[in-house]
């Protein structure tokens, strides 16, 4: 009996072992799986430059050489003198000091000193010496005063910008770009009084669907051009305007009669008509980067044909509806080429060369699908279809 049942043990055991074998032997199950990858084709090789991820930075660092103050000059801007002091320079209204005790503080003047205080244990940038008066701006708030009346009074207009407004003043006067929705509903010349093909200065016009109730009274005359397209969606965003004129209202009603009073070129029926309502030019621009992460395409030039630099006007494919503001600062990417690497064997291994920022750009107007941008720094030029995104 005892032989009986150590012969059960160990038939059990050689059981156990086959399985066991039997198992080892059967393709092993995921996550173990092996699985052969199929080689490449040597004619598509293509391989990303080796690069060390770089180390998350600092919000705002200081120029290491930055002077301890600066004399504002004629033809300065907020973000000429902020790059003298930072390295990305649209954070100045972060390190600006709105000393309480200033009248418009944040007005500036040729002949104003600046200098770098600090306030709460922090840097900060502020007025010491109002140029005009050399009245002492103290740095925790006090101003030093002589006890004399005195009388400064100094146009708005006289003080520093935020960038060079004569660089945009023409887009934000008249109408270089308009949008698909704005065209539909936009007024027209339907005829003028002489029933002329083509009017100048001092010709009646009657226009059609004019909204003569609010506004000045004074009207731009454009012309829709060629369409913007999103390179990338194939999307029309708008429309290229060539500026026709201007005119002014003579009597409402619907034809309505306006009197041209300026030209560029001869007005033309179905030529359309816009109430001027920018007289008074924005020059404060405060910059900030877009509150999401976007990204898009140049799509115009226009100021050049092929390709532009500093303080030229671009068009991006980014508007209200991707939450574009007046003012976001967005980085220009010089997109790597792709070259190839003559000491490898195979004479079609390509390597992609990394991406690098080749300027800055700022929003100064936007549309529903589009908007304006300003280009602050440009280290090469730059062309059509070039990408932008959040800093």
């Amino acid at each position: 009996m005892y032989r009986q049942k150590m012969r059960r043990i160990h038939q059990g055991l050689l059981v156990s072992a086959g399985i066991i074998l039997l198992a080892a032997c059967s393709a092993p199950r995921e996550p173990y799986s092996v699985v052969e990858e199929d080689k490449p084709d040597p004619s598509k090789i293509l391989v990303q430059a080796n690069l060390t991820p770089p180390e998350p930075r600092e919000t705002i660092i200081y120029e290491p050489e930055h002077p301890e103050t600066y004399i504002v000059q004629k033809g300065d801007t907020l973000w000429d003198i902020s790059s003298h002091f930072l390295r990305d320079p649209w954070y100045w209204p972060e390190i600006w000091y709105k000393n309480p005790q200033v009248n418009n503080p944040h007005l500036i003047y040729p002949g104003d000193e600046l200098a770098i205080v600090y306030i709460g244990g922090q840097k900060r940038l502020q007025v010491v010496r109002r140029g005009e008066t050399g009245e002492l701006v103290g740095s925790q708030g006090l101003r030093i005063v002589k006890l004399s009346p005195r009388i400064r009074a100094q146009s708005i207009d006289a003080s520093i910008p935020s960038i060079p407004i004569e660089s945009i003043r023409q887009l934000l006067e008249k109408p270089l770009i308009i949008d698909e929705d704005e065209l539909a509903e936009s007024a027209y010349v339907l005829d003028s009084r002489d029933n002329h093909l083509a009017n100048a200065i001092n010709d009646t016009l009657y226009v059609r669907k004019l909204d003569t109730e609010t506004g000045n009274g004074r009207y731009n005359i454009f012309r829709p051009h060629k369409p913007l397209v999103d390179t990338t969606t194939g999307e029309t965003l708008g429309y290229e305007a060539l500026y026709v004129g201007e005119a002014k209202l003579e009597r409402g009603g619907d034809p309505a009669s306006i009197r041209v009073t300026s030209v560029a070129r001869e007005v033309l029926r179905d030529d359309r008509v816009l109430p001027i309502n920018n007289l008074n030019v924005q020059r404060d621009f405060f910059p900030r980067p877009p509150s999401e992460e976007v990204q898009g395409k140049i799509i115009s030039l226009l100021d050049g044909i092929s390709q532009v630099g500093q303080y030229q006007t671009v068009v991006i494919n980014l508007g209200v509806r991707d939450d574009i503001k007046v003012g976001n600062v967005l980085e220009i990417v010089k997109t790597g080429a792709v070259v190839r690497d003559r000491f490898e064997e195979d004479p079609d291994f390509m390597v992609k060369l990394p991406d690098e920022r080749n300027g800055i750009m700022m929003v100064v107007r936007t549309y529903e699908k589009m908007s304006f941008a300003l280009i602050m720094e440009a280290n090469s030029p730059i062309k059509l279809n070039t990408t932008v995104k959040t800093p």
